[in-house]
């Protein structure tokens, strides 16, 4: 009998150890990465409109932002966008909007459904760039 019942907690044991290994393997480590660099690089990370800021917001509206570069990363997509003082870079994973048209308006309106948005307010010190070079080479 307690052959059975130390039979059936290993079962159990093995069970739970490999859904843990399944859950643990499928997460995407690239945005904590990219995420880790970008603010160890002194540039912000953008949850919302607010904080991407009203220069954005112009700059769409005057069609002055261009993109710079897209660059695969892992399973996602870097995207680096140029602004008339700035750059952003968009990392989209799996659960991202489309990078199709109109890709400035779509990350101002829709900043949290990227994985990562963030913001070089000095793009001569080339951090966001650096980020997605790392990470691509990693």
């Amino acid at each position: 009998m307690r052959w059975a019942l130390a039979l059936g907690l290993v079962a159990v044991a093995s069970v739970v150890v490999a859904f843990v290994l399944a859950v643990g393997s499928t997460r995407d480590p690239v945005p904590g990465q990219m995420r880790d660099c970008v603010l160890a690089g002194q540039a912000g990370v953008m949850l919302s409109e607010a904080d991407l800021g009203a220069q954005l917001r112009s700059d769409i509206g005057a069609g002055a932002v261009r993109e710079l570069s897209r660059t695969r990363v892992g399973d996602d997509i870097a995207v680096l966008l140029e602004g008339t003082t700035y750059r952003l870079l968009v990392l989209a994973g799996r659960k991202s909007p489309p990078l199709d048209s109109d890709l400035p308006r779509r990350v101002y309106e829709r900043t949290p459904e990227f994985a990562l948005v963030a913001k070089e307010a000095d793009p001569i010190e080339g951090v966001l760039s650096e980020c997605v070079a790392r990470a691509a080479g990693a």
